[in-house]
């Protein structure tokens, strides 16, 4: 089936799910999604983004841009709820137009990045609604935050080509086929076996290893302290967050909620079974700091904003360009610093926003806490829901074909690209919701086990009682390309290790992070 075509705006991409392929661009950054070419009428979802003047009220401000997409106000008020949308404030709504017809709306308002606002937008006849707030919940969890700008020409070039696309036929089918199977069936393992040149399917289950799922999604209500999730800043005890030797704080990767595993995949070994395991990432090296909080410990919220990360890039720089000996004190504050800095006692460094408003990035004058890498931070959150799975041993059935030149090597990559989908059902690619994995089974992108490089490193660093590859097992893979918009780099995707005594003995200090 050909795929339907990413859109994007200045600060995220969507792709139309599958019943809504027809994309009418109205402006650079304003798009109705029709389910048919020139249909109109009976159901349609609408996406904006756009700078506002002034400060977002999403209360206050609902009505009209309600009246503003669908054209028509809302009859007898809203019905509103809190949602989060990359981890930003938002506000969903409900109603019924006050035009002819039973048509029922719903509407999506965020506080967007820098000052801007993003709708998104579902009307519908009344007998209509179901399957379209079906395709609207698939829109707004398929959205992917953008990490770089773009440009208001790329913007234009993409308004003006798409639309002649569309004027002269849509590009993709519209038939959405709902079969795939779950990953415990055994259509997986027939497929497998039939890659790798065998009938009997009981050859794959020697390959086969029980994993978790995490399926990020972007939207959602706001999340309960301690929730999964990827992105923003961590929830931890005071004093807990690992910093460096200057005091600033390493970037918060993500957490996970252990009883919320263990809740929806049963008791999975060595992993405890509760607590919240959270990870910070710093440093060309990729250096790893794993932090895990016993059930029952009161957590404290730690939010990122677009503030803090611009300062903290100001504050890395001062830092850098300290001296070693600086004595004890503040520095001088020079006009067009955007933080100013103190040293402190012991060596550490206390930084506040400039005092004067024209150059703080926050508040003026207040203290806050630096980062120490603002490469591997990102203001965008998303919630990660887990899910029971398998994982093959990739590399281990690549061998066996290269081995026995029997088998496939393609239809094994097809096969395994395609059990993806079991985790979430079907989705087109372009719009299937990122998935990370704890235990199982992974490859690193150079084509080595992660068991067999954890153990090198460990010899390396003088850890004889982790050579053997058999005593590491993948704790989480990281997949770059996130709804966060996250990028590693050259590292592409991350893959943590760790000893499999150590969980078992509940020590995280020796985990490692792996790139690709």
């Amino acid at each position: 089936m050909p795929q339907p075509a990413r859109w994007m705006t200045r600060d995220f991409v969507f792709v139309p799910p599958p019943a809504f392929l027809d994309v009418v661009a109205h402006a650079p950054e304003r798009f109705e999604l029709r389910p048919s070419a020139g249909s109109a009428g009976r159901s349609a979802l609408f996406v904006l983004a756009r700078d506002v003047a002034g400060q977002l009220d999403l209360d206050a401000d609902l009505a009209g841009v309600a009246t503003d997409l669908f054209g028509a106000p809302v009859s007898g008020g809203w019905r509103t709820e809190a949602m989060q949308l990359f981890g930003r404030p938002a506000r969903r709504g409900w109603g019924a137009l006050a035009s002819a017809g039973a048509e029922v709306v719903e509407l999506t308002l965020v506080q967007g990045k820098g000052g801007r606002i993003w709708a998104f937008g579902l009307r519908a006849l009344a007998e209509d609604h179901t399957p379209a707030a079906r395709a609207y919940e698939n829109l707004l969890q398929g959205l992917q935050e953008r990490s770089s700008p773009v440009s208001a020409a790329l913007l234009q070039s993409q308004f003006d080509g798409r639309e002649r696309k569309r004027l002269a036929g849509l590009e993709a089918d519209t038939c959405v086929d709902d079969g795939v199977p779950g990953p415990f069936d055994l259509a997986w393992d027939r497929r497998y076996a039939a890659a790798l040149g065998e009938q009997d399917h009981s050859v794959v289950a020697p390959l086969m290893a029980e994993a978790v799922a995490l399926v990020e999604e972007p939207y959602g209500p706001p999340l309960p302290l301690g929730t999964s999730r990827i992105g923003g800043g961590p929830d931890l005890p005071p004093g807990a967050w690992p910093v460096d030797a200057r005091g600033l704080r390493h970037p918060f990767l993500m957490q996970i909620d252990l009883a919320e595993i263990a809740a929806a995949c049963g008791p999975l070994s060595p992993l405890p079974p509760s607590g919240l395991l959270s990870f910070f990432v710093h440093g060309d090296s990729l250096a790893l700091n794993t932090v895990f909080t016993p059930p029952g410990i009161a957590l404290v919220a730690h939010p990122l904003t677009e503030a803090l990360l611009d300062a903290s890039h100001a504050a890395i720089a001062m830092a850098d360009d300290l001296p070693p000996a600086t004595p004890p004190g503040p520095l001088p504050c020079e006009e067009g610093d955007y933080v100013t800095v103190e040293v402190m006692d012991d060596g550490t460094l206390r930084f506040a926003h400039s005092p004067d408003p024209a150059w703080a990035y926050g508040v003026p004058g207040a203290p806050f806490d630096a980062l120490s890498d603002d490469r591997f931070a990102t203001v965008a959150t998303a919630r990660l829901r887990p899910a029971r799975t398998r994982s093959i041993d990739l590399l281990a059935a690549e061998r066996r074909i290269e081995s026995s030149g029997i088998g496939s090597l393609d239809d094994l990559h097809e096969a395994h690209d395609a059990s993806l989908r079991a985790v979430t059902g079907f989705h087109p690619d372009l719009t299937l919701p990122q998935i990370h994995q704890m235990l199982g089974h992974a490859a690193l992108a150079d084509g080595w086990d992660g068991r067999v490089a954890a153990a090198e490193q460990a010899r390396e660093r003088g850890h004889a009682d982790l050579g053997d590859p058999d005593a590491w097992i993948l704790l989480v893979r990281v997949n770059a390309g996130s709804v966060t918009g996250r990028e590693f780099w050259d590292a592409l995707d991350l893959t943590i290790m760790a000893p499999r005594a150590d969980v078992a003995a509940r020590r995280w200090d020796r985990c490692l992070l792996l790139p690709g």
